[in-house]
């Protein structure tokens, strides 16, 4: 009995002993590959140069080198085909396109356009650009890494990071539109950022950023960005439509512009400012007054074209701002002139109308007969 109880232990002991080698192989392979995935696991620093480099600046523009948009697209492939916003480039007369690595395309050709979702395809003349690997926008993840690379505020190649907040249907979110699945991130985005790429934490295009809701209004959540899963609009890359759009030869970036003084606030006139003003900028505060219905009285109102103005849809390069208001419950349209650098109010009025239509005409009216006033007083010379 205790020499097969001693052959038993000694069993049990050798199988121990064998056990051991195998279980330290697989806690070290473990760590092996625990550290090999934390090495290939790109850093925000990598991630966001990738991106970056398939990135591109959209100027857009009114015709005669006039500005009117700057948005962001991202290369899909490496031919020169770009997805961005339809909104940026719907109605311009000229594009440009130009690459983190300082080229600039003039000439740039409409592939296809997807509308309800706002993403648009183009192409440039270029080969063998950098492009991101395609991800699942549908299969991200609330709490999933995000990041975006875009002309914010017009700065381009502006980083943010974020996190996945929702997949949400379009039709959840006011004024999105219906029909299609939208990504909510919270990586931070302004205005220039329409038409960029949401990227996952591996590098992989996500999305594509969609025109910006304005975040606590209308029911959509303060600082939510939207983007359109890139598997729903990744088709647009492969159209055949090659419409050709506007040469962008004349268009630039909009020169900075230092903030005054204020003894330059102070001494500057008001009506110097209007007579030197090139561009104008229409707001409104007023659900009863849209910004088209004062754009399409000034085009038709006699005088204006002679003044010289035009009217641009991107108020940083303007040089007037009017603002439209209609206090409730009253007939009264009141409407302000400011220079946009200083927040100076350099002419006001009012216009009693029952619709916006009607509004718009008369204000159009009493701005072109004080504009063309403005503009006929010149300085009288100094005496010899």
């Amino acid at each position: 009995m205790c020499l097969n109880h001693k052959l038993i232990e000694s069993s049990h002991e050798s199988k121990i002993y064998a056990m051991k080698p195998t279980c330290a192989f697989i806690v070290a392979l473990a760590s092996c590959l625990s550290a090999a995935a934390a090495q290939q696991a790109p850093g925000d620093s990598e991630v966001v140069a990738r991106i970056s480099a398939a990135t591109v600046l959209i100027l857009s523009g009114e015709g005669a080198g006039r500005l009117s948009s700057i948005s962001t697209g991202v290369i899909v492939r490496p031919n020169g085909v770009i997805l961005t916003a339809y909104h940026a480039i719907k109605n311009a007369k000229e594009v440009q396109v130009r690459l983190r690595s300082g080229d600039v395309y003039d000439q740039v050709v409409l592939l296809g356009a997807d509308e309800r979702r706002d993403v648009a395809a183009l192409r440039i003349s270029a080969a063998s650009l950098p492009t991101l690997p395609l991800g699942m926008g549908t299969e991200a993840k609330p709490g999933d890494s995000a990041y975006v690379v875009s002309s914010s505020s017009g700065l381009g190649w502006s980083a943010s990071k974020g996190i996945i907040a929702a997949l949400r249907l379009a039709d959840e979110i006011p004024g999105a539109g219906q029909g299609f699945r939208l990504l909510q991130f919270t990586a931070p985005v302004s205005s220039g950022a329409s038409g960029g790429p949401l990227v996952d934490s591996q590098g992989a295009l996500l999305g594509i950023i969609t025109k910006g809701i304005a975040g606590g209004s209308g029911g959509a959540p303060a600082e939510a960005g939207f983007a359109v899963p890139i598997e729903t609009v990744i088709g647009l890359a492969d159209g055949s439509r090659s419409q050709a759009l506007g040469s962008g030869v004349a268009l630039q970036m909009p020169a900075s512009r230092p903030s005054p003084s204020t003894a330059a606030v102070v001494t500057s006139s008001a009506q110097g400012i209007l007579r030197a003003a090139r561009t104008i900028h229409i707001a409104s505060r007023s659900m009863y007054f849209t910004p088209d219905s004062l754009e399409k009285a000034l085009a038709g109102q006699k005088g204006f074209e002679s003044l010289g103005l035009v009217i641009v849809k991107d108020m940083r390069v303007a040089d007037l701002l009017i603002t439209v208001d209609r206090p409730l419950f009253t007939y009264t349209f009141t409407y302000s002139v400011t220079d946009p650098r200083t927040s100076r109010v350099l002419d006001s009025g009012k216009v009693t109308a029952i619709d916006g239509g009607a509004a718009g005409a008369r204000i159009a009216k009493q701005l072109v007969n004080k504009w063309a006033k403005a503009r006929s007083t010149d300085a009288a010379p100094n005496p010899n």
